[in-house]
């Protein structure tokens, strides 16, 4: 079976979260059939979408005893997965970049990769992870930086299962588009790399949404849930 094929028809802007890391190589498939596809990211990411609900029973058994990260597609387990006591945490809107088209930077930021000297900034105003998660993307080279004026104005990465994220700017910086540019830049330096960009996007965050739909970004129609 070939998986990024089968899930490419069903839907590669809904299923991106599972067909970008197969390209990659940093999936290892748990459970493939057309009854649903199950993956871990990186050793400490479950991403999965069950398409058939006989096929609950084996989902089941991976996820119910993993002290994982779990992004879910819409369907059964999600209930299940609450019935069962596993924390849910939020649900997201894929946003993906589907052009092979460069961003337009309108603003003149100098773009700089963020490094273990900028940890203490980013620990100060990222909250949405704990200091070794944090740590570690920092140390794994995917952070970039925003400069103005010599100063750390705001910062992006990427995730450890694929999605870009951690776009903050600092409060001095705010209302000048620095965000915005900064992830454009980001989608570029994705590109250059041979990646498909996407994010997840809290679908209660309006501003959030609004920026991937300036970016030019193309939605997914169904929610992913992340537990654990």
């Amino acid at each position: 079976m070939d998986i990024v094929s089968f899930l490419q028809e069903k839907g590669e802007i809904t299923y991106i979260d599972l067909i970008e890391p197969l390209r990659e190589g940093t999936a290892e498939v748990l459970l493939a059939s057309e009854a649903g596809v199950l993956i871990r990211i990186n050793g400490n990411t479950l991403c999965c979408a069950l398409f058939e609900e006989r096929a609950l029973p084996a989902f089941v058994e991976h996820l119910v005893v993993s002290n994982d990260s779990i992004c879910v597609h819409d369907g059964p387990l999600i209930g299940y997965l609450k019935e069962k006591g596993l924390v849910y945490h939020l649900g997201c809107i894929q946003a993906v970049y589907t052009s092979k088209e460069k961003c337009m930077l309108s603003a003149q930021l100098t773009i700089q990769r963020l490094g273990l000297e900028d940890l203490a900034i980013v620990l100060e105003h990222y909250k949405h992870a704990d200091r070794e998660y944090i740590t570690d993307r920092v140390a794994s080279g995917c952070m970039r930086k925003a400069v103005v004026d010599g100063r750390l104005a705001a910062f992006i990465g990427r995730h450890a299962e694929g999605t870009i994220g951690m776009l903050q700017v600092l409060p001095d910086f705010r209302r000048r588009h620095i965000g915005e540019e900064l992830e454009k830049a980001y989608v570029n330096l994705l590109l250059d790399e041979g990646r498909v960009p996407y994010c997840h996007v809290d679908t209660h965050n309006a501003a959030s949404l609004a920026l991937q739909k300036k970016l030019g970004m193309s939605f997914s129609q169904e929610i992913v849930h992340w537990f654990n």
